[in-house]
């Protein structure tokens, strides 16, 4: 009888994999866009495809998250740095001290 002592790369039966491709996550991306405060549930309804698969594309793929029920990027574009420091560079100086 032969033990096991290394289980670390077993795969998993019960783990999901998410295969996206690049439409599928345009798709997802441009229903956000269209409307802020689709759910997960619509979005996967509209597109035809698991819910699991809509969050994995919403958090992982498109790095968005949830600000008073809108999808929203995590993370602002250069573009949108720079509009905040210049509406208020005064302002902006004290957060960065």
């Amino acid at each position: 009888m032969r033990l096991r002592v290394n289980i670390k790369d077993l795969s998993h039966p019960a783990q999901a994999h998410f295969v996206t491709n690049s439409a599928t996550t345009s798709a997802v991306n441009e229903l956000i866009r269209q409307i802020r405060r689709i759910t997960t549930r619509e979005n996967a309804v509209e597109l035809s495809i698991s819910k699991g698969t809509v969050h994995h594309i919403i958090h992982k793929k498109l790095d968005y998250g949830k600000v008073c029920a809108q999808w929203v990027p995590k993370h602002l574009s250069e573009n949108q740095k720079m509009a905040r420091w210049e509406l208020d560079p005064t302002v902006t100086q004290e957060f960065l001290h």
